[in-house]
């Protein structure tokens, strides 16, 4: 699948909002391809898929949970109750966002908002991190997932919803630069 037969199956002619799209999406793939698809286990919120790998790490006030995705998987994240960035380490993939849907290609990131729900196509075998704030310290798999993702929008707390980042220059950084391009 490429970028543009993923923006092809987005922009199917439905005109609903974002949050409303990526369920409808899911929908359809999920009763389309019951036997290729991924569900979560009764009482689970986040599904493992098999032909995916996973590593969890914490620190102190941190979580880093670090996935790896074989090329031609695609699948549907969960809803992040919280702020945190999202790198793309090795590979490359394709993203859904509120303003389409963007190939990210190692290395690089992108910042994710409370209420972010993505589709996701690997269009190469793929490692992906995420770092969480964990200010608790948990390190129960269960309890994390309990705190940081929903699976259902009902299970979401819309006044979560805000855009939380906000980039600050570095300005001597940005004059240096600028003094050795005018060289």
């Amino acid at each position: 699948m490429s970028k543009n037969e993923l923006e092809k199956i987005w922009d199917c002619g439905v005109d609903l909002p974002y949050r409303e799209k990526v369920e409808r999406l899911q929908s359809i793939i999920t009763e389309n391809f019951k036997d290729k698809v991924d569900l979560p286990e009764e009482g689970r919120r986040v599904v493992y898929p098999s032909s995916t790998k996973y590593n969890h790490y914490f620190s102190d006030g941190l979580y880093i949970r670090e996935m790896f995705c074989e090329k031609g998987y695609l699948c549907f994240s969960v809803i992040h109750n919280t702020a945190n960035p999202l790198f793309v380490m090795k590979g490359s993939v394709l993203i859904s966002s509120e303003d389409g849907v963007k190939e990210l290609t190692a290395p690089t990131f992108v910042l994710t908002k409370p209420g972010t729900k993505r589709v996701l196509y690997f269009t190469e075998d793929s490692v992906l991190v995420n770092v969480h704030p964990n200010p608790d310290g948990l390190t129960d798999l269960e309890e994390i997932e309990k705190k940081m993702y929903c699976s259902e929008w009902e299970q979401y707390d819309d006044d979560l919803k805000q855009d939380v980042w906000q980039m600050l220059e570095h300005k001597d950084y940005c004059k240096k630069k600028e003094n050795e391009e005018n060289k």
